[in-house]
């Protein structure tokens, strides 16, 4: 062992990836686990985070529109639709790779960093394809565990403090990898990844499948098909450990030979394409696929990090809140897509929705859009009613639509109290009021404080048009009730 090289414990490890080499992948997956474990708005609340970062928001819905993923074609505009259409697992399941790749890219790109992405990808599309072949619902479930499998074998190559050179040699002469690690390091990299997991909340199944002798799960099965195969064909397509590895597919899923074969093929160049067009370009070219499998090579460009005003996206959006209000979407969707609409094809820097509490007496954010969204949130919250006169209160007071400009500044100027001035910061921004039964419940907030682009009359009426689709959905939904 090198003498710059100092072991660390487990949970030192799990600390340092944590807070200081993976905060963001650790924050998103943790965020994920928490939106899986809601009941009443889990559509809502993954659309949320997932539109926080416009980066991830392109690549959502770029895979989203992919044949893989969308094999009908029907295009997909926003992040609802996409829950909607694909399933809320599937969103979760692309949300978090996403986040994975973007972590590990961050990283060294040592080589053993690649090989272990490339071997993850192809082996949780290969395992999602096994227990789809044989029926199973918890499809998902199986690609996520698949997928960080050996999470914390890429951990350590991408942050190795200094140990890779000297775990790279005890590789080459240990009897195993486990007992190269645990020499080197301390403990196994399968230890850091259970640990990892259970620090992250990532996977329940990840969690069965790292248990020593853990089995009975038919799904675990699938992922050791999957890692079987994909290591089998690492070393060739026609080597008698692939043949053998499709054949023991073949037999779980009651496929023939022949269809299994095909399976597998296509399975590999959806891994291959996947992992392109998350970023991760030198992991896909990694992943060797049959002689017969042409790959494009078109991957997404993730410096993607603004929105744009996008007169085609508005139309798109709006044609989807048409036809969610015909076949009665839930309301969370609905505003979920509005507020969605407005931020992304308007181009604002923030949009907020805010709710009346049940005292009636204080308007407070649900949800903010744009950077510094946490801080926001937290001040975006008004008294009105009563003697109230900050701005915020006169809008939801007036019921109707509203815009602050220079032209109308000095009437509200007695109204912009330092509570405004504080947390708004801007002199030219639109509300709209949410109403139901001709009672005020919210409203809708959006401004473009950060690029400092000047709001115009058509960005006025396109709000305008939106903040409308949800006030009809609020009609419906009381009268229905």
């Amino acid at each position: 062992m090198s003498e710059e090289f100092e072991q660390y414990s487990l949970s030192d490890w799990v600390r340092y990836l944590g807070e200081e080499e993976m905060p963001v992948f650790a924050h998103t997956a943790r965020s994920i686990a928490a939106v899986s474990g809601k009941i009443d708005t889990p559509v809502a609340e993954l659309s949320h985070l997932i539109l926080q970062d416009s980066s991830m928001t392109a690549r959502v819905l770029r895979l989203a529109n992919s044949v893989y993923y969308n094999p009908s074609g029907k295009p997909i505009s926003t992040v609802s639709v996409a829950i909607l259409m694909l399933g809320f697992n599937e969103v979760r399941s692309i949300a978090l790779s996403i986040a994975m790749v973007d972590t590990i890219l961050r990283g060294i790109q040592h080589e053993h960093v690649v090989e272990e992405m490339a071997r993850s990808l192809h082996a949780a599309v290969q395992a999602k394809s096994i227990a789809k072949a044989r029926g199973m619902k918890d499809i998902e479930e199986v690609f996520i565990a698949a997928l960080l499998y050996r999470l914390g074998n890429m951990a350590f190559w991408c942050f190795p403090r200094g140990g890779a050179k000297d775990l790279d040699a005890e590789y080459s002469i240990a009897n195993s990898e486990a007992q190269a690690e645990k020499k080197i390091l301390g403990f196994s990299l399968t230890q850091l990844t259970a640990a990892l997991n259970s620090e992250w909340h990532l996977s329940h199944l990840l969690s069965d499948l790292l248990k020593d002798g853990a089995s009975g799960k038919e799904s675990l099965n699938d992922i050791d098909q999957a890692y079987d195969l994909v290591i089998a064909v690492e070393q060739g397509w026609g080597g008698i450990d692939t043949r053998e590895a499709i054949e023991a597919i073949a037999k779980r899923t009651a496929l023939s030979f022949e269809d299994t074969m095909d399976m597998v093929h296509q399975s590999a160049k959806a891994a291959a394409q996947t992992a392109i067009e998350y970023g991760a370009v030198n992991a896909g070219k990694m992943i060797n696929l049959p002689e017969n499998i042409d790959l494009t090579l078109n991957p997404l460009d993730a410096e993607e990090s603004n929105f744009e005003p996008d007169l085609s996206l508005q139309l798109g959006i709006l044609r989807e809140l048409t036809i969610m209000l015909r076949d009665r979407v839930d309301l969370n969707t609905i505003l979920g897509t509005v507020l969605e609409g407005i931020y992304r094809s308007l181009g604002m820097d923030r949009t907020v929705l805010a709710f009346i509490g049940p005292d009636g007496a204080t308007l407070k954010a649900k949800y903010v859009y744009g950077k510094d969204s946490e801080r926001f949130k937290q001040c975006f919250q008004f008294a009105i009613g009563g003697r109230e006169d900050n701005l915020l209160s006169k809008i939801v007071a007036q019921t109707d639509s509203f815009w602050l400009n220079t032209t109308n500044v000095a009437k509200y100027k007695h109204n912009i109290n330092n509570q405004v001035k504080k947390c708004l910061g801007v002199l030219d921004f639109f509300a709209m009021p949410l109403i139901i039964g001709g009672v005020v419940k919210g409203l809708i907030y959006a401004d473009c404080k950060q690029s400092g682009r000047q709001l115009k009359e058509q960005d006025f009426q396109n709000f305008c048009h939106f903040c409308e689709n949800a006030n009809i959905a609020l009609d419906l939904m009381a009268t229905r009730k």
